[in-house]
């Protein structure tokens, strides 16, 4: 098993909240889906858009 590097273990243990957004993005299709989160970060003042995690505690990676 390959080890998480520091920079994103730190973004996996942050709160989802008005900075970060964590997304499985299961169905890779999906960019209306992606879009409309964009855009809301986008309204709130921007952010991060974390795909391919978990949004459940413990987060994990779930792809790439």
């Amino acid at each position: 098993m390959t080890s998480i590097p520091s920079k994103l273990q730190l973004i996996l243990e942050g709160v989802e909240g008005e900075h970060y957004e964590f997304k499985e993005w299961k169905t890779k299709d999906d960019f209306d889906g992606l879009t409309k989160y964009a855009c809301a970060m986008a309204n709130e003042g921007g952010g991060k858009l974390v795909l391919g995690v978990a949004d459940q505690r413990p987060r994990r990676i779930v792809g790439t």
